[in-house]
C-alpha cells in the first residue's frame, strides 16, 4: 500500500448563514440615487465623473 501521510486533514464544511437585517423594500429604497444606472460608465470612468449622490 502507497499512502501519502504528509496529506493536511479536510476542514470542516461550514454552511453559510443568512441574516435579516430588515425589509427588503426599506433596505433598498436610498437605492433610486443618481440619474444613471452602473451600465452608463465604462471600466475606465474617473471616480470624479461618476454620479454618488
Amino acid at each position: 500500500m502507497n499512502q501519502n501521510l504528509n496529506t493536511p486533514a479536510k476542514a470542516e464544511y461550514v454552511s453559510p448563514r443568512i441574516t435579516k437585517v430588515g425589509d427588503f423594500q426599506t433596505v433598498t429604497q436610498a437605492a433610486r440615487t443618481g440619474g444613471r444606472l452602473d451600465a452608463a460608465f465604462s471600466a475606465s470612468t474617473p471616480l470624479s465623473q461618476i454620479t454618488l449622490s
